[in-house]
């Protein structure tokens, strides 16, 4: 069965035919290259949590080739992670993609923010053993409030019941299915956000070192810092260009959720609140 994606998803455009001759031009390279080994970096996390200012941050380095969301890869990542049974269709088309990709961005490195992904981390791991993976973690309150503002996000709580069950991309499972109807959009959000912490922390465990975790907000108050320890992850030769920090974005939450909406969000994820 193929899911149906929101249009501000499932409408993004399909290759130009400039991509589909450079891609072409390396799928004959990579026949006679059997020993060519990508290092993919990919980009996880919860939509609204900072991986597309993680990536936006990335872009102009030097070293990097970044692709943002780009179609079909998002499309087919985003259905692989809504719908597991869609990988036995979907996976190898994107495998193969990710190895063209990375060939035609050489000799930078293909740096994917796909953040859906976070759900196929494992199979991404053994299909490319030099991939690096950068998990990004913002607050609870934050994430949930920029996921109601973003009609994109948000349509996954209002339309949640057009998707398989259990859903592990929206943290919906049988047992919570039937409070999980009852709560408003922001209990929602909050329950997809605690899925994707718990996903974390379990990559944690799966990558080791392979994965660095980024806390938005200290990417935010100890931009220097954080900037540093990312390039040292990376193995890149030169620093990483410090990007425009606009700090209000950490307690603009303060002033869109309502008082009935935090204590929710407290209610639904309980002490993991306090945790990013």
């Amino acid at each position: 069965m193929t899911i149906q994606l929101p249009q501000n998803i499932s409408s993004g455009h399909p290759d130009s035919i400039t991509d589909f001759l450079r891609l072409a031009g390396q799928r004959a390279r990579l026949a006679f290259d059997t020993h060519y080994q990508p290092d993919p970096v990919f980009v996880l996390g919860t939509g609204r949590s900072g991986t597309h200012w993680v990536a936006w941050i990335l872009e102009p380095h030097a070293a990097l080739h970044t692709l943002i969301e780009k179609p079909p890869i998002f499309e087919w990542v985003t259905e692989m992670a809504i719908d597991p049974t869609a990988e036995d269709r979907l996976l190898p088309s994107l495998l193969r993609r990710y190895r063209l990709e990375a060939a035609s961005a050489r000799p930078k490195r293909l740096l994917d923010k796909s953040h859906p992904n976070i759900w196929l981390a494992e199979k991404l791991a053994e299909a490319f053993p030099a991939a690096r993976f950068i998990g990004v973690l913002r607050d609870v309150f934050g994430t949930v409030a920029s996921s109601l503002r973003h009609e994109g996000v948000r349509h996954w709580a209002e339309k949640w019941d057009a998707y398989p069950v259990p859903n592990r991309f929206l943290g919906v499972s049988e047992e919570n299915r039937e409070a999980y109807a009852q709560m408003s959009l922001a209990g929602r959000c909050a329950v997809r956000w605690r899925a994707h912490l718990h996903r974390l922390d379990e990559l944690e465990g799966v990558l080791g070192d392979r994965m660095i975790r980024m806390r938005y907000h200290e990417l935010q108050t100890e931009t220097t810092r954080e900037l540093v320890r990312l390039q040292e992850f990376l193995k890149l030769d030169e620093p990483i260009p410090h990007p425009e920090v606009k700090s209000d974005s950490l307690s603009r939450w303060k002033k869109d959720l309502s008082e009935e909406q935090i204590a929710e969000i407290h209610a639904v994820v309980g002490e993991d609140a306090d945790r990013s």
